[in-house]
Protein backbone atom coordinates (compact mmCIF):
# COMPACT_ATOMS: atom_id res chain seq x y z
CA UNK A 1 0.00 0.00 0.00
CA UNK A 2 1.52 3.50 -1.28
CA UNK A 3 2.23 5.65 1.85
CA UNK A 4 1.97 2.81 4.62
CA UNK A 5 5.38 3.92 6.19
CA UNK A 6 4.06 7.89 6.57
CA UNK A 7 0.93 6.27 8.48
CA UNK A 8 2.83 3.74 10.49
CA UNK A 9 5.20 6.68 11.76
CA UNK A 10 2.54 8.68 14.74
CA UNK A 11 2.43 7.21 17.66
CA UNK A 12 -1.21 9.21 18.06
CA UNK A 13 -3.65 8.73 15.23
CA UNK A 14 -7.07 10.23 14.84
CA UNK A 15 -9.39 8.91 12.60
CA UNK A 16 -12.60 10.41 11.76
CA UNK A 17 -15.60 9.31 9.82
CA UNK A 18 -15.45 7.54 6.63
CA UNK A 19 -16.89 4.77 4.14
CA UNK A 20 -16.25 3.00 0.66
CA UNK A 21 -12.88 2.17 -0.59
CA UNK A 22 -11.25 4.64 2.58
CA UNK A 23 -13.00 2.25 5.36
CA UNK A 24 -11.66 -1.22 3.66
CA UNK A 25 -8.30 0.47 3.49
CA UNK A 26 -8.60 1.75 6.67
CA UNK A 27 -10.02 -1.75 8.11
CA UNK A 28 -6.94 -3.39 6.51
CA UNK A 29 -4.39 -1.38 7.36
CA UNK A 30 -4.95 -0.95 11.31
CA UNK A 31 -6.95 -4.73 11.24
CA UNK A 32 -10.22 -3.11 12.85
CA UNK A 33 -12.48 -4.69 15.03
CA UNK A 34 -15.87 -4.89 13.45
CA UNK A 35 -17.23 -2.72 16.27
CA UNK A 36 -14.16 0.15 15.28
CA UNK A 37 -15.12 -0.16 11.40
CA UNK A 38 -19.25 0.53 12.75
CA UNK A 39 -18.04 3.74 14.55
CA UNK A 40 -16.22 4.76 11.56
CA UNK A 41 -19.06 3.63 9.43
CA UNK A 42 -21.51 6.07 11.22
CA UNK A 43 -19.92 8.94 10.18
CA UNK A 44 -21.07 10.80 13.73
CA UNK A 45 -19.94 14.31 14.20
CA UNK A 46 -17.54 14.46 17.00
CA UNK A 47 -16.58 10.97 16.85
CA UNK A 48 -13.27 9.26 16.24
CA UNK A 49 -11.17 6.29 16.75
CA UNK A 50 -7.83 7.30 19.00
CA UNK A 51 -4.87 5.25 18.56
CA UNK A 52 -1.92 5.91 21.07
CA UNK A 53 0.68 2.79 20.31
CA UNK A 54 -1.08 -0.04 20.73
CA UNK A 55 -4.08 1.23 22.64
CA UNK A 56 -7.31 2.07 21.01
CA UNK A 57 -10.30 4.40 21.96
CA UNK A 58 -13.90 5.60 20.61
CA UNK A 59 -13.08 9.30 21.70
CA UNK A 60 -16.16 12.16 21.66
CA UNK A 61 -14.59 15.44 20.40
CA UNK A 62 -17.19 18.40 22.13
CA UNK A 63 -16.62 21.73 20.91
CA UNK A 64 -18.18 24.35 22.80
CA UNK A 65 -20.64 26.87 20.63
CA UNK A 66 -18.61 29.82 21.50
CA UNK A 67 -15.85 27.97 19.65
CA UNK A 68 -17.55 27.53 16.18
CA UNK A 69 -17.45 31.45 16.13
CA UNK A 70 -13.48 31.64 15.94
CA UNK A 71 -14.08 29.09 12.84
CA UNK A 72 -16.17 31.64 11.15
CA UNK A 73 -19.07 30.83 8.72
CA UNK A 74 -17.22 30.62 5.02
CA UNK A 75 -16.66 26.92 5.53
CA UNK A 76 -12.86 27.19 5.78
CA UNK A 77 -12.15 29.68 3.62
Amino acid sequence: MYGQALLDIPCFKIIMGTDGRNLQETKELYNLTDAEEELLASKKRGNALVMIGSKRLHVVFEIPEYKFAYMGKAGGR
